[in-house]
C-alpha cells in the first residue's frame, strides 16, 4: 500500500466533492474556496486576451467558466479515485490474463465505472474494492445529476438577469434621462409601481448571485441586457430622486427606500465574485439637464454634496461597472455590439 498516493487520492476526492456540493446546494455559501477563485481567473484571462470592445466574444466568458468548472470537478474526482485504486498493487486486475493494469488501467476502470459505461478489462480483487467501486459510480451519478441542476439553474437566473437589465434600458439610456422620462410636469407619475417592480427583481436576482456567483461572469454582447450597466442607471436616477429633486415632489420615501436597499443587497453579491470598488469617483449626473426641463432640483451644491456622502457606494457601483468590461451610462448606441 502506497500511503502517499491512498491520502492524496482521498484528500483530492473529499476536496472535488465538497466544492461541488458546497457551490451547488449551498445557497448562502457563494462558490466553494476553488471554484471561486477558479471562475475569477478565468475571466480575469479572457478579459486579458479579449479587446475590450468586442462583446459578442466576450459573451462566451460565462458558458467557458460554466463548463471548466463542472469538468474542473468531474476530473477531480476522477483523478482521486485512480490514486486511491492504484495505492494498493492488485486492487484491480485483468480479467483475462490477472496481470494489474498501471495508472492508465486504473483511470480508464474509474471512468467507466463513475459514468457506468458498461464493463471494461478489469475488475476489483476483493470485498473493499467492491463497495468502493460502487462509490464510485453512486459519487459520478451524484456529480452529474448536480451538475445538470446547476447549468439548469444558472440558465434560469440568467434570464431573469437579462429581462430586468432589458426593462431598466427600455426606459432610459442613462439615470438623468431615466428621471426626466418619468417626470410628468407635477409629480413622478407611476414610478412608484416601476420600482416596485424592479425592488421585486433584484432581490430575487440577489439571492440568485448570491447561490451562484457565477452569473457575475456572464457578459451581455449588447449594453441593453447588461445587469451592471442596468443597475447603475436605476441606482443613480434613484440618487438624482432623493437627493436632488425636492422632497416635496419625491415618490413616496418606502418605495425609495425599498429599491435602494435591494439594489445594495445585489451590491453585497459582489464580494463572492471577487468584484471591488473603483479607486476612482464615476462622472456626476449632468444636474443641469434636469434643471432645463423644469424639474423641482435643489441647488446644486447641495446635491453635490450628498454625492460626497455616497462616494463608496458609487465607487462600488464603477467597480461592477468595470469588471463587466462596460462603461458609465448613458449607453452608447454605436457600441451595441
Amino acid at each position: 500500500m502506497d500511503y502517499f498516493y491512498l491520502i492524496l487520492g482521498i484528500i483530492i476526492t473529499f476536496w472535488a466533492f465538497l466544492e461541488g456540493l458546497w457551490t451547488t446546494i449551498w445557497v448562502d455559501g457563494g462558490s466553494a474556496p476553488l471554484t471561486g477563485r477558479l471562475t475569477t481567473w478565468i475571466w480575469r484571462g479572457m478579459r486579458a486576451i479579449i479587446p475590450q470592445r468586442n462583446h459578442r466574444t466576450l459573451s462566451l466568458a460565462g458558458p467557458t467558466i460554466l463548463t471548466t468548472t463542472i469538468l474542473v470537478w468531474i476530473i477531480m474526482i476522477w483523478i482521486g479515485w485512480s490514486l486511491i485504486f492504484y495505492s494498493a498493487p492488485g486492487s484491480l486486475n485483468d480479467t483475462s490474463d490477472k496481470t494489474v493494469p498501471d495508472f492508465i488501467g486504473h483511470m480508464w476502470y474509474v471512468a467507466y465505472t463513475m459514468f457506468t459505461v458498461g464493463n471494461g478489462d478489469f475488475a476489483p480483487t476483493s470485498d473493499t474494492w467492491q463497495f468502493l467501486s460502487s462509490l464510485i459510480a453512486f459519487g459520478g451519478m451524484t456529480m452529474v445529476t448536480l451538475s445538470v441542476t446547476y447549468v439548469l439553474q444558472v440558465l434560469s437566473a440568467l434570464v431573469t438577469k437579462r429581462a430586468f437589465a432589458a426593462q431598466v434600458t427600455s426606459i432610459a439610456s442613462s439615470s438623468e434621462e431615466f428621471v426626466i422620462d418619468q417626470w410628468t410636469g407635477k409629480d413622478f407619475g407611476a414610478i412608484e409601481l416601476q420600482l416596485n417592480t424592479f425592488s421585486s427583481l433584484l432581490s430575487t436576482l440577489s439571492e440568485q448571485h448570491l447561490a451562484y456567483p457565477i452569473l457575475h461572469y456572464y457578459h451581455a454582447a449588447q449594453p441593453s441586457k447588461a445587469n451592471a450597466v442596468a443597475v447603475v442607471i436605476l441606482d443613480e436616477a434613484l440618487t438624482i430622486i432623493e437627493h436632488g429633486i425636492k422632497e416635496e415632489n419625491q415618490p413616496a420615501q418606502t418605495i425609495l427606500k425599498s429599491t435602494r436597499q435591494s439594489i445594495r443587497s445585489y451590491l453585497n453579491t459582489l464580494r463572492a465574485a471577487f468584484i471591488s470598488a473603483s479607486d476612482d469617483l464615476p462622472p456626476v449626473p449632468k444636474f443641469r439637464s434636469l434643471k432645463e426641463k423644469g424639474l423641482p432640483v435643489v441647488e446644486e451644491q447641495k446635491f453635490h454634496n450628498k454625492l460626497e456622502e455616497l462616494k463608496d457606494r458609487r465607487k462600488l457601483l464603477l467597480g461592477l461597472i468595470q469588471n463587466d468590461a462596460w462603461y458609465w451610462p448613458p449607453i452608447k448606441q454605436s457600441q451595441n455590439g
